[in-house]
């Protein structure tokens, strides 16, 4: 079977609607949990090592067992002594048929390509035989190509079974899998949540405080302080409107899709928890779930996820979880001092109906909507998903942010005073 490639990655099998990209996702989440299995094992392994070997699975054929081991071992090991200790550990990570059955299930199906190969090649050496006078048997095509009718159903049983392995490995994300927090570039994270607080300026419209340099004349303060003097206005009080700090409500996307980008969200939201107490953060996959109350954590140094259900690692249901925020915490969370915050890549795989009325509501309800879209970054990128395109006309600003360095970038040029 011909290679494709897409994005310097080659996939054995041909292209169709979410085959190659839930695979990739899945492995991707893999090699993640197989990052944390080997820093339980001593390894000093963190985000960037990770993303290494995410990125150095690309460039070699993933179908290949013995490749695929030796490349995480090339970028994973920084020592001749940990080689032994990351073999025993990648058999006990996808071979332990107890703990991680889901794991040798995908190695078995990443192995499926070699047998077939073998397979192939052996049929290329017999003889085809004629069809003619033969009859049909019940259940096969009658008209077509048998080569390509064989192989598209081929590729259709790979694609279901590929759809159930990575279903599965959503479900069993939700019950095992903790989101940490990176600890690398935090001073940096926390010096842009505290810009982008003093940059956001609200002011109540019924409030007002003492001045020296007022908009108002204080009426009430002047007539007080000016008894002695008969009523006689000689000494003057002015106040100004009251200023209050923004209330902050982030909307983070934890899909597959934004696998690399959400734990720096994350570091966003832990930020700016420390520089503001009115912050509320929800993470949302194919449902949404508040998570302010882990991140204000103070057991350890950094707070750990758990109990993520489908609020992690699923699919993509923007419009529906953002319609279920704005039914279940709207009363309690919008209001005109109110910032929104939505990460995400917009690419909503689920029902987009309510989108629309729900981004209409959030802008109405609130002072500003943000919306931080790490595509952006890519050149050429435009908003055109579906969801993206629901969403755009309700944002009031639209940009990037992936890294602590351009949060930072971000609060430098935000600036909001209403």
């Amino acid at each position: 079977m011909k290679k494709r490639s897409m994005r310097g990655i080659f996939f054995p099998w041909p292209r169709s609607k979410g085959g190659w990209n839930m695979l990739t996702r899945t492995l991707s989440n893999h090699i993640l949990k197989f990052c944390l299995h080997l820093r339980d094992r001593g390894f000093l392994i963190g985000p960037q090592e990770t993303m290494d070997g995410i990125r150095a699975v690309q460039t070699i054929d993933i179908f290949n067992r013995d490749q695929f081991q030796a490349c995480l071992r090339l970028v994973l090991c920084s020592r001749v002594e940990e080689q032994p200790i990351f073999d025993h550990a990648f058999k006990e990570f996808f071979f332990n048929i107890k703990e991680n059955r889901l794991s040798e299930e995908l190695l078995h199906y990443l192995s499926d390509k070699e047998n077939n190969g073998r397979k192939e090649k052996s049929d290329q050496g017999k003889p085809q035989e004629s069809k003619k006078g033969i009859p049909e048997k019940q259940g096969t095509v009658p008209s077509g190509s048998p080569g390509i009718q064989s192989q598209g159903g081929e590729t259709a049983k790979e694609e279901r079974k590929l759809s159930w392995v990575a279903s599965r490995a959503a479900f069993k994300q939700s019950d095992e899998f903790q989101a940490y927090i990176p600890p690398d570039e935090l001073g940096d994270m926390e010096k842009a949540a505290k810009m982008l607080v003093r940059k956001i300026a609200l002011t109540r419209a019924h409030s007002w405080q003492s001045a020296k340099k007022g908009i108002r004349l204080d009426f009430r303060k002047t007539m007080r302080a000016n008894l002695q003097t008969g009523g006689y206005p000689v000494h003057l009080y002015w106040k100004k409107r009251k200023k209050q700090g923004a209330k902050f409500v982030l909307l983070c996307d934890a899909s597959r899709s934004m696998s690399l980008y959400t734990q720096r969200f994350l570091q966003f939201a832990y930020a700016l928890l420390k520089c503001t107490k009115h912050v509320e953060v929800f993470l949302f996959s194919t449902k949404i779930k508040r998570v302010t109350d882990q991140l204000l954590d103070k057991r350890t140094d950094l707070p750990a996820l758990s109990k993520l259900e489908n609020s992690w690692g699923g699919g993509t249901c923007i419009g529906e979880s953002i319609y279920s925020f704005v039914q279940d915490y709207g009363p309690q969370m919008l209001h005109q001092d109110t910032v929104v915050i939505i990460a995400s890549d917009g690419l909503d795989a689920g029902d987009i109906s309510r989108m629309a009325w729900s981004m209409g509501e959030i802008q109405r309800r609130t002072s500003s909507v943000i919306w931080l879209n790490p595509l952006l970054k890519i050149e050429g990128y435009e908003p055109t998903a579906r969801g993206m395109k629901a969403a755009l006309k309700y944002i009031d600003l639209f940009a990037e942010a992936s890294d602590a360095h351009s949060f930072l970038k971000l609060a430098k040029k935000i600036k909001i005073r209403r």
